[in-house]
């Protein structure tokens, strides 16, 4: 709606007025109109939105929807020619100028038309009945309740009410042995009930865990392929270098990996018999007890793949609705008696459904806690109940503009995908979703939106960060069908795949491409009006239907993300994309990379996964003006790129983000231009002086932003590091160490006072040496998590008040550890998590975790040991 459309064009036409001042010359006068008129749009909507169900107000939101992106498509033709003609003659541009300043001025005069019919609306707004917004936005809420509503609810399998019988009689069912055969084990019920988190729920039981040799979970969801289930599975066993086999040979593939083995896999929402008929086969049963574990809707699934009759999963009961939503709504806290009565209203009304009860709970959490709003909302919720998926729009519809989108933009990636959160932040960013002021990083910005939708359950944590942070989320599939409809309603994005081709509509803002076929190349993607292009593929050979992309290159693009694709090259021709601001290019096999890709002017976020270790040309220094974001994962320890000297000048102020870097020569200097860094990874070789590394460790010292710091560091440089680190910036939170052979533990007394490190990480491969580590009183004051891997430790000693505010402990690959002092342990409420994970745990020290474990004060600490091959 234009709500959503008419803050991302005035955001996109102030960001460019930012980037070149005098590219607009000569037609100001109409562009600051526009602007103008476009805040005042801003106000308006925002005062009416309350009244959108009166059909001549809607009617006149979709004139300004339209009208919006009218004048993003002149304003953009216009500077495009002007760019390009730069490149040619000043006669030429002068021309153009001209040329469009008539376009720009007649788009002018449209937009005054309907500002003139707005005015005339909001002067008379008693005669049309247009009043304000019932409901108070974000912004009018006092300042202490909202910082308290917005704490981070994460809905957990541990948080789940009513499953306890359901859990105790499906684990039994796996890991029974009296049926040895293969069993088949379905989870039935309506959508929303819960089935996929039960499931989880007891995927990641400590008994079932323990009992299976190897375990596999996989989503099959409505669009499903044979081919891409079964590689899901074998993924989860090997890994796939070659994804060019038939479904014919993966099905034996699959079948000889889990041959000998018990195994469970769970198949997470069939919706047709098919599905079974399909992959059966390469299931062996071998009388060992292996089990199938399925979700589905659809019963007729449920007994086609089982003649066990399936779990039918129920609503809950009052009682069991009341607490979810209590859970929901106060996490922890206390219900006020005179909400308790309209609160199990409430809960009653949800009908019983948990994803319901959810969602209303994400909306109460956000609202005021009175009598009065909650009375309101006992008149209200039945009927969005009654309304079917209406009922989702509840949710949906009292989010503020700025999150609208950012919810809607979740619904551009597939089906069931768990959604790496930075890499969505950088999305955002760049589509001009995020709004910050100067005094506001927009990255704190973007993960307090996070946090909103996450507080309102309309996404789901999916798994977090060791620093509490969310790592990866998910949408359920009710809501990501909510987001699709208004999406294509409002000309959000649109979505191209094999089944939906012929509905795509050419006047999206944005397009996600997916299961495409061969179809796509006779597809004409020259008219539509997309400003962004996310692909994500399946790891086959796109290199056809890349080449058609360029063929049809999208001149207004500003993001676009590759993702899964495997293709030739980039060629030059994406030197066309002159306004693209975030380029992802990920899990993408490229041979070669286009030197276009340095050339553009108001690239922000650059992220690249290349097999190469190579210089990055001295074109790179030109994007760098407004490059916020530079990282090439994946090969930091195997070499990745380091730069060319920087030129003189101003240091580059936007760039907050950079990884991974080879130190050389000019690293230091380098690392000098980026005075705002909050992220560096750097790789050290052995074939480094020592002077550079000092040079660049006393670089860093003047980073005063500087949050995060992972360091690929050799044996030898470990020490020259290692007594730079207490010279770090004391803003640091977390700090990442992989060396090899042996660990300078004189690290550990450098970082151990570091006011504000609360993440903490040493991996040392093919570690030589036993040691026994001790924690002083003092150490550490905030660290939450401690993970070591590899490390030849024998002891974990800590004085009384080391570490006080640890979390998790976790040990990976340290097979030598034998004990832990179990009461210093037991001082640490805090503690959350001790993880052991190796190829063997001794048995002094699964002793001692037992008795901890036992003794341990509520709530509870989470004991895991695995005993298995870590990777």
């Amino acid at each position: 709606m234009a709500d959503i459309v008419v803050p991302i064009v005035l955001e996109n036409l102030i960001k460019l007025g930012t980037y070149e001042a005098n590219l607009l010359l000569g037609v100001r006068d109409q562009v600051d109109t526009l602007e103008s008129d476009l805040r005042f749009i801003k106000v308006f909507l925002k005062k009416s939105a309350g009244t959108r169900n009166d059909p001549f107000v809607e009617e006149l939101v979709n004139q300004i929807r339209d009208a919006a992106l009218g004048i993003e498509d002149v304003i953009d033709t216009y500077a495009a020619r002007v760019i390009k003609e730069r490149r040619r003659n000043l006669l030429g541009k002068l021309f153009h100028c001209f040329g469009h300043a008539m376009v720009l001025h007649g788009v002018a005069n449209k937009t005054t038309r309907i500002m003139n019919k707005v005015e005339n609306i909001y002067n008379n707004k008693e005669k049309y009945g247009i009043g304000e917004a019932d409901q108070p936005s974000v912004d009018d809420e006092e300042p202490e309740q909202s910082s308290i509503e917005r704490r981070r609810r994460n809905v957990e399998e541990d948080d789940v009410v009513g499953f306890e019988k359901d859990t105790a009689t499906l684990i039994d069912q796996l890991i029974n042995q009296i049926n040895l055969q293969r069993d088949v084990i379905t989870i039935h019920g309506m959508g929303g009930l819960g089935k996929s988190t039960l499931a989880r729920k007891i995927y990641k039981d400590t008994r079932v865990v323990n009992h299976f040799a190897c375990r596999a979970w996989v989503v099959v969801s409505q669009q499903w392929q044979a081919k891409t289930l079964l590689l899901d599975v074998l993924k989860s066993f090997k890994q796939i270098s070659d994804e060019t086999a038939t479904a014919e040979e993966l099905k034996t593939d699959l079948k000889d990996q889990l041959k000998g083995k018990r195994y469970l896999i769970v198949m997470d929402d069939i919706w047709s018999t098919q599905v079974w008929d399909e992959v059966r086969v390469a299931f062996p049963d071998e009388s060992n007890g292996s089990r199938i574990l399925i979700t589905t809707r659809v019963r007729d699934v449920a007994r086609h793949a089982s003649p066990t009759p399936p779990h039918d999963l129920k609503l809950l009961d009052e009682s069991d609705s009341w607490e979810l939503l209590r859970k929901e709504v106060f996490r922890g806290r206390e219900c006020p008696p005179d909400l308790t009565e309209l609160g199990k209203k409430i809960a009653k009304s949800c009908g019983g459904l948990p994803l319901s009860i959810v969602l209303v709970g994400g909306t109460l959490a956000a609202e005021k806690k009175s009598h009065q709003v909650w009375l309101r909302f006992v008149a209200n919720v039945n009927l969005y109940l009654k309304q079917g998926i209406s009922f989702l729009t509840l949710s949906y519809d009292h989010l503020p503009p700025e999150l609208k989108a950012c919810f809607l933009y979740l619904g551009l990636f597939p089906e069931d995908s768990e959604i790496n959160v930075r890499d969505l932040i950088e999305l955002w960013i760049g589509e001009g979703l995020i709004q910050s002021d100067r005094s506001t990083s927009i990255y704190d910005v973007a993960e307090d939106y996070l946090e909103k939708l996450i507080d309102r359950s309309m996404i789901q944590v999916a798994t977090n960060r060791l620093d509490g942070g969310v790592k990866t989320c998910r949408m359920h599939d009710l809501l990501r069908d909510l987001c699709i409809a208004e999406s294509r309603r409002d000309k959000f994005f649109d979505t191209y795949s094999i089944d939906n081709s012929v509905s795509h509509n050419r006047n999206s803002r944005r397009l996600s491409i997916r299961h495409i076929s061969a179809e796509f190349l006779n597809f004409d993607l020259s008219s539509s009006c997309a400003r962004s292009l996310l692909f994500f593929g399946a790891g086959v050979d796109y290199s056809p239907i890349c080449m058609s992309v360029w063929k049809h290159i999208y001149k207004f693009i500003r993001v676009l993300r590759l993702f899964g694709l495997e293709f030739k090259k980039i060629p030059s021709q994406i030197d066309e994309l002159i306004f693209l601001r975030c380029l992802f290019i990920k899990r993408c096999r490229v041979d070669h990379v286009s030197s276009s890709i340095w050339k553009f002017r108001y690239l922000e976020t650059l992220h690249l996964e290349l097999e190469s270790n190579r210089l990055l040309p001295k074109g790179i220094w030109s994007v760098m003006k407004h490059l916020r974001y530079l990282y090439m994962p994946g090969f930091a320890y195997y070499g990745s790129f380091h730069f060319s000297k920087p030129p003189l000048g101003e240091p580059f102020r936007n760039l907050q983000v950079l990884s991974w870097v080879d130190v050389n020569h000019n690293t230091a200097l380098v690392i000098a231009k980026f005075p705002n860094l909050r992220k560096l990874g750097l790789h050290f070789y052995d074939a480094i002086e020592e002077s550079e590394v000092e040079n660049v460790m006393a670089s860093i010292r003047k980073l005063e932003s500087l949050q995060k710091f992972k360091i690929g560091c050799p044996t030898r440089h470990c020490s020259k590091v290692g007594s730079s680190l207490n010279l770090l910036p004391s803003a640091l939170t977390k700090f990442s160490l992989t060396t090899s052979d042996t660990f300078n533990w004189d690290m550990l007394k450098f970082l151990a006072r570091k006011p504000h490190l609360r993440v903490l990480k040493i991996h040392v491969r093919n570690a030589i040496g036993l040691h026994k580590l001790s924690v002083a009183a003092g150490d550490f004051p905030q660290l939450q998590a401690l993970k070591l891997r590899g490390l030849n430790i024998q002891t974990l000693g800590m004085e009384k008040d080391a570490m006080p505010n640890l979390e998790s402990l976790i040990f990976r690959g340290c097979e030598y550890l034998e004990y832990l002092q179990e009461d210093e342990l037991l001082c640490r409420t805090n503690l959350k998590l001790v993880e052991v994970c190796g190829r063997r745990v001794p048995a002094k020290l699964k002793t001692v975790l037992t008795n901890f474990k036992n003794k341990s004060p509520a709530p509870p600490c989470k004991i895991n040991i695995t005993e298995r091959q870590y990777p």
